[in-house]
């Protein structure tokens, strides 16, 4: 676990009917990584992250996560991977601190470890902290998506998965969660981000994998700044995209 990458996806397939959303895709997260998932509209980054996390099917391939796969070892990977689903699963009639309780209980952390990181993680990304008793179904976007982080990180897992966690955050929100990522990566923790803010990306990223008509790329964040284009333009290129004018419009 310790001298191989943390996740392997080899030549990895799904469709969805006659659709064919993912052909023969590959990646490998490495400790102290963090993997920028980029793709368009529908391009198939949270379907790759759902057969990560088992919640769909894979038609072919494999999928590895510290050595090991679901079939074999499902508490393993369990209790070592933390994530942030798009769907963002909170308990909406919990406030953030029963939430919180709750989730250190099922990783069967200890009370006084439970109440350590609920304060870390509630001062640090809820700044001056939510109401205790307020319930999160009263949250903004945002506010949930800080409550979904903090549950993916009560078990400080060594493997993180986010899908898209800057989606409804503020600048001030957005800039504290690039600092812990960036801090977070450094302890020797792997990180796969999907997010479609190229800016935050680019802050983050150590390696960029980009699904372009069913296929994967991958690049280190150096490959796509060392000739003088910017990050966002590379990767724009790379995913063909060529907008058009507005002058007909207008």
């Amino acid at each position: 676990m310790d001298n191989n990458p943390l996740l392997v996806v080899k030549n990895l397939s799904k469709s969805f009917g006659s659709d064919s959303i993912l052909s023969e895709v590959s990646m490998s997260i490495d400790s102290s990584e963090c993997h920028c998932l980029i793709g368009r509209n529908g391009s198939g980054k949270s379907t790759l992250i759902n057969m990560i996390i088992n919640l769909i099917e894979k038609d072919e391939g494999t999928i590895q996560i510290f050595d090991s796969d679901y079939e074999n070892n499902p508490e393993l990977i369990k209790k070592n991977i933390g994530v942030l689903p798009e769907f963002n699963p909170v308990i909406e009639e919990f406030s953030v601190q029963d939430y919180l309780e709750y989730i250190g209980l099922i990783y069967d952390l200890e009370k006084e470890l439970i109440a350590s990181r609920i304060k870390f993680l509630v001062e640090y990304f809820f700044e001056e902290g939510p109401n205790p008793r307020k319930p999160i179904s009263q949250f903004s976007k945002g506010m949930r998506l800080k409550a979904g982080l903090c549950a993916a990180l009560m078990h400080k897992p060594k493997f993180l998965i986010l899908d898209e966690p800057f989606d409804g955050l503020d600048v001030f929100s957005s800039n504290s969660l690039v600092e812990f990522i960036n801090e977070y990566r450094t302890k020797g923790n792997a990180i796969l981000v999907s997010s479609h803010d190229l800016l935050f990306m680019d802050k983050i990223a150590s390696h960029i994998s980009v699904i372009h008509e069913t296929k994967l790329l991958n690049f280190t964040h150096e490959e796509l700044t060392q000739n003088g284009k910017s990050f966002e333009k590379q990767v724009a290129e790379i995913m063909g995209y060529n907008p058009k004018g507005i002058q007909e419009f207008l």
